[in-house]
Parts: structure tokens; sequence; C-alpha cells
């Protein structure tokens, strides 16, 4: 039996991302899917075959490029340690579909709050 110790600093979110990983050496990017994410890594699927100490980076929707390198590989898929830490809720939701223009938040807000005023 394989006595395995978690020392993971965050914990993990599932998740089904296509993004491109790009290797530290030229080349094109790798096309691969995010299996989960945390602030400080990420399990990746993909064609490329990568061992443990590899820099790449990762493209990541709302937050850009990032940086890291293989934490462990096994066959088509990898773990990745970021060099920083990321706010991976960031890349798990679109940014656009929460944020709200100000303008009809505002009015929003204040139509709400004179409504409760009259009731009061």
């Amino acid at each position: 039996m394989i006595d395995r110790q978690d020392n993971r600093r965050h914990g993990r979110d599932s998740l089904f991302l296509v993004t491109e990983l790009r290797l530290e050496r030229d080349g094109p990017p790798y096309e691969v899917k995010l299996r989960n994410i945390s602030d400080s890594g990420v399990m990746a699927e993909g064609p490329m075959r990568v061992s443990r100490g590899t820099r790449v980076y990762l493209e990541l929707r709302n937050v850009g490029t990032v940086a890291g390198h293989v934490a462990w590989a096994a066959g088509d898929r990898c773990g990745i340690a970021f060099d920083e830490s990321i706010r991976s809720s960031l890349v798990q939701f679109p940014v656009s579909n929460v944020d709200l223009p100000e303008g009809d938040e505002q009015e929003s807000d204040v139509s709400h709050s004179s409504d409760r005023d009259d009731q009061g």
C-alpha cells in the first residue's frame, strides 16, 4: 500500500476547461483539459509528455499567463504547481457573467431602497 501525504496548501475544485499549455522550450502550445484547480495549481490532461520539474505556462481565463512547474506526471495527466498563487475562482466563473454595468446596478439599488422606505 502506498502511503501518500497530501501537502496541498489550498483546496481543489473540480473543473473541466480547455486551455493552452506551453513548455519552457520553444514550440507550439498544447491544448489541455484542466480537471481541477486551486489557488496554487491544476491537474492538466493532454498530449504533452512532461516530467517532474518541467517549466510550463498556462493561459487561464480571466487571469492570463501563469508560470509553474510539473509537480507530478502520469501518462497524459500532470499536476502543475504555480509559481505564485492565483484566485482560482476567477478561472472557474466568467467575469462577464458576474459583473453588472455600474449604471444598472446603482439604479436598481436606489429603486429597491426607496420601495422599502415607502412600505415602512
